[in-house]
């Protein structure tokens, strides 16, 4: 009795590459799938999406003592094949700020003013703050806010007697950080395009007195504008967008690996008919 054993060899060969094709892609492909989504992800999402700069690392263009005061800061741009921005050193130093050059950014504003009178009269004065920018080309600034403020301020005889020792009272001193700082937060008062090279932030002052901004308290808030794009879902649907990503970027590389190996494969059959006939 003859038994024909050609069907089940050919279907356990079969088999035995369905079997290599599955552990290929389950030990090479799908981890590297994963690992391809995620540098496409953090370049889509950089980590550094978000970056505070204090006006103590900005231009700073005195003026207090004629009521305004301007402060420059400057944009360095990168492209996505910078994986990290560099930092912002807080040394105290005007320095460029660093941004991503194809990514717009919402900016918002913060602000601690002191207010001190030339002269004993009303304790609110009203001031004027501008933000200006520059783009390449421009001469002259262009302002896009503009926004006028109330200041509490100070009368020289709030001020204790320094006496011979020409200090402040401690007391005094905490009374001004708690009680005559003047604070002031402005939501993404304008949009930080890539076109644009630097901005100005002018305060200005009416009637005799000085304003003093704490550099080290006030500051910048650059955040990247996701709105209504392909980034914004990534954000919000973060854990699927992993897995749609890995999954699609396996899809894609296994498609061309079973082309390789189908060709192959066949080529190979091709060869063994040919050494045969």
């Amino acid at each position: 009795m003859q038994v024909n054993i050609t069907l089940p060899l050919k279907w356990a060969q079969c088999g035995g590459y369905i079997m290599i094709l599955i552990l290929v892609n389950v030990m090479m492909i799908f981890p590297l799938s994963g690992f391809l989504f995620h540098d496409f992800y953090s370049r889509m999402i950089p980590s550094d999406s978000t970056r505070t700069v204090l006006f103590s690392e900005g231009r700073t263009e005195r003026g207090s003592w004629s009521g305004k005061s301007t402060f420059h800061f400057a944009f360095q741009r990168h492209s996505t094949d910078t994986t990290v921005l560099p930092q912002i050193e807080a040394n105290g130093f005007a320095q460029n700020v660093p941004l991503r050059a194809d990514i717009p950014y919402n900016m918002n504003l913060d602000l601690d003013i002191f207010c001190l009178n030339k002269v004993t009269d009303l304790c609110l004065k009203d001031g004027e703050i501008t933000i200006s920018v520059n783009r390449p080309g421009d001469y002259l600034g262009k302002t896009l806010f503009r926004r006028t403020l109330l200041l509490s301020c100070a009368n020289t005889r709030d001020i204790p007697n320094m006496g011979g020792t020409g200090r402040l009272s401690l007391t005094f001193a905490q009374k001004v950080q708690k009680e005559l700082v003047n604070s002031f937060h402005f939501e993404n008062p304008i949009e930080i395009d890539h076109q644009l090279k630097s901005l100005d932030i002018t305060l200005k002052l009416a009637g005799n007195a000085n304003i003093i901004i704490d550099p080290n308290r006030s500051f910048l808030t650059f955040s990247m504008n996701f709105d209504h794009s392909l980034r914004n879902l990534m954000i919000r649907w973060r854990k699927l967008a992993y897995v749609f990503g890995t999954l699609i970027f396996n899809a894609i590389i296994s498609f061309f690996f079973l082309t390789a190996f189908a060709i192959s494969f066949f080529r190979a059959g091709h060869a063994k008919s040919i050494k045969v006939d």
